[in-house]
């Protein structure tokens, strides 16, 4: 899988799919991953939402460690109000030897209003 697929999958089960999957998306030492569940499932109880990822580039590489910059479109629908954003996020992401990669963190770098 790219990293490319990777994070388009990844935003799919955030906007529409069963948040437990993301077990499989987030390595096991993350200590963040209850908290990324708690707060789309706590989006979710708010608005309807999509995300488009608009680009993805690799910024490190190390045999064990991953960092990639993206450019999302968020929109969220409440009602017949709509809110649109775009946000560029910084993932690290690691893995064990033989094992594929998975989120560690992620880090908000910039929102504008679109």
């Amino acid at each position: 899988m790219t990293v490319n697929d990777f994070f388009k999958h990844y935003y799919d089960v955030i906007c529409n799919g069963d948040l437990n999957a993301l077990d499989e998306l987030y390595h096991s030492d993350s200590p963040f991953l209850a908290n990324v569940k708690a707060q789309y499932e706590s989006i979710r109880q708010q608005l309807e939402m999509t995300i488009e990822v608009l680009s993805i580039e690799l910024v490190a590489k190390q045999n064990d460690l991953l960092v990639i910059r993206d450019k999302i479109n968020f929109q969220g629908k409440q009602g017949a109000q709509v809110m649109s954003n775009q946000s560029e996020n910084l993932h690290v992401m690691t893995r064990k030897p033989d094992q594929d990669w998975k989120v560690h963190s992620t880090a908000c770098l910039r929102v504008k209003e679109a």
